[in-house]
């Protein structure tokens, strides 16, 4: 048996409408037999990209059956929480709008949770495992910010924080068990990781979460 292959199809400030535009660029030719999507930050909390809760419903529907129809499995990560002192710092607006960021991103998890039990798809709870550190300006957070990475971001995760993606992903492909010949991870920069090594690969020895989930799976065929 050939080992896994892993592709990080990430991209940086992407919402569900991007990710549509680009699937047939970005995740067909790769033929693969998993796509897992993790979208919806930016759709929620992007300031002047975002899109309307139902919208996004729409989209995520779409993008399921998209990866469906060549034959695919899916899985969809929850979004995590952010650090909303730094949102506000690079979006000030969007300390005024009246519908608070944890609103928005439980919007969109309420929708990801209809959208798995209506289209079978499994969740990976990447909320619950960001949540079970601080989200807060905390060395220990598994979020970046200034007191563990020197910067004020709030939002994407720590090398740390990407290992540990990986290894909840992997346990949901195993208990699940789907298919891991070839995996598209499709999404956003959570899955791209600005700013860590290999950022944009799955290459080994890179440190954003398909890298890591590449190298769990290569283990995993060793054995």
């Amino acid at each position: 048996m050939s080992p896994a292959r892993v592709v990080n199809a990430g991209y940086p400030g992407d919402t569900t409408r991007e990710l549509l535009a680009r699937f047939d660029r970005d995740v067909a030719p790769h033929s693969p037999d998993l796509v897992i999507l993790w979208a919806g930050v930016n759709d929620m909390l992007y300031c002047g990209h975002t899109v309307p809760p139902e919208e996004f419903r729409r989209n995520f529907r779409r993008l399921v059956h998209r990866c469906r129809i060549p034959g695919s499995a899916v899985a969809a990560g929850t979004l995590p929480p952010r650090i909303n002192a730094y949102l506000f710092e690079q979006f000030p607006g969007a300390a005024l709008d009246p519908v608070p960021p944890d609103e928005r991103v439980e919007c969109a998890n309420e929708i990801l949770r209809e959208l798995s039990a209506e289209l079978d798809f499994p969740l990976i709870d990447f909320e619950g495992l960001v949540r079970s550190r601080p989200v807060a300006e905390e060395p220990a957070s598994l979020l970046r910010n200034f007191s563990n990475s020197g910067m004020r971001d709030g939002l994407h995760l720590t090398p740390e924080g990407c290992r540990l993606a990986a290894e909840l992903t992997f346990e949901v492909i195993r208990r699940e068990h789907l298919p891991c010949s070839c995996i598209v991870c499709f999404g956003d920069s959570l899955t791209y990781g600005p700013w860590l090594k290999g950022r944009g690969t799955a290459a080994e020895g890179a440190e954003p979460y398909p890298a890591r989930l590449a190298a769990l799976l290569r283990q995993a065929d060793a054995r």
